[in-house]
C-alpha cells in the first residue's frame, strides 16, 4: 500500500495550508532556530512528485539560517489529492503569479529580518524557476535563481514524435484536461536505491499530468532555452548529470 503517513516536523516547522484562486495549498516553512534567517528560499519541486521530498535539502538550508518554503503545486502532492485533479498545473503565467504571491504573502511580508529571496526547482520545478526570472517583475526581487535538471528539453526516446507534438498542442486549446500517464521510469530518477523505493511507495507521487500542462512545459521549455536565455539578468546555477534519461 502507498505511504499516507504525514511529515514528522521540527520545532521550527509548521504547515500550512493556504488557499490561492480558489484552491488550497499545501505548504511547509522552514524557520531557523537560533538565529535571524539570512535569506529566504522557495522550493518548487518536479513533475509527478510533491515538496516533502525535498525535506533533507530544506533542512540543510534551514541550518544554514535560510527560511525556506515549499509547497504542492497544483495538481500534485497533498495539493492535487485534496482539490482531486491530479497532474493538471494550468497555464506556466498563472503559476509564476502564484509563487509571486506566495513568496509575498509567506516570505517577504510576513517577516523583517531579510528581504533577499532565492528560488529552487527541480526538473518541471527547473523550467518554471528559469522562467520565472525571466519576467521582470518578478525577478527584481529575486537574488539568484537554482536549477537543477531543469525540463527545458526531453530525452528523445522519451518524447512523442514533432507531428504528434503539434496535434496535442492544437487539442489542449480545447481539451487541455485529458489526462496522459507518464512512461517515467522511477528507477531513472536517482541512483539512489532507497530515495527509488520510497518515491514508488508514496502516496503523493503519481505519474498523471493532462496535455494542457505537457504542452505549457514544451513550449516554456523552448521558449527558455531559444529566447529568454539570451537576455537573462538574475544570476543562476543550473546543475545536470550527463546520464539523465528522462
Amino acid at each position: 500500500m502507498s505511504n499516507k503517513s504525514e511529515p514528522t516536523l521540527l520545532q521550527n516547522e509548521s504547515i500550512e495550508w493556504v488557499k490561492y484562486d480558489g484552491i488550497e495549498y499545501y505548504s511547509r516553512l522552514y524557520n531557523p532556530q537560533d538565529s535571524p534567517a539570512v535569506a529566504n528560499l522557495i522550493i518548487v519541486h518536479g513533475f509527478g512528485e510533491h515538496s516533502d521530498r525535498y525535506e533533507s535539502l530544506a533542512r540543510h538550508f534551514c541550518k544554514n539560517n535560510f527560511r525556506v518554503l515549499a509547497f504542492d503545486m497544483k495538481g500534485f502532492g497533498r495539493t492535487g489529492r485534496k482539490q482531486g485533479q491530479l497532474g493538471g498545473i494550468g497555464q506556466f503565467d498563472k503559476v509564476y503569479k502564484q509563487i509571486n504571491h506566495f513568496a509575498n504573502t509567506l516570505l517577504l511580508q510576513k517577516y523583517s529580518d531579510t528581504s533577499k529571496l532565492f528560488i529552487y526547482g527541480h526538473s518541471m520545478g527547473g523550467c518554471i524557476v528559469l522562467n520565472y526570472c525571466a519576467v521582470p517583475e518578478y525577478a527584481s526581487s529575486i537574488s539568484a535563481v537554482i536549477s537543477s535538471a531543469p525540463a527545458l528539453k526531453f530525452d528523445t526516446s522519451a518524447t512523442p514524435p514533432a507531428i504528434l507534438v503539434s496535434v496535442l498542442k492544437v487539442v489542449s486549446r480545447f481539451l487541455p484536461s485529458i489526462p496522459v500517464s507518464s512512461k517515467t521510469n522511477p528507477d531513472d530518477l536517482t541512483s539512489d536505491p532507497a530515495e527509488v523505493e520510497r518515491f514508488k511507495q508514496s502516496f503523493y507521487n503519481f505519474n498523471v499530468f493532462n496535455i494542457g500542462s505537457a504542452c505549457s512545459m514544451f513550449d516554456e521549455g523552448d521558449a527558455c532555452r531559444l529566447i529568454k536565455a539570451k537576455s537573462y539578468t538574475v544570476p543562476c546555477m543550473v546543475v545536470h548529470g550527463k546520464g539523465d534519461k528522462v
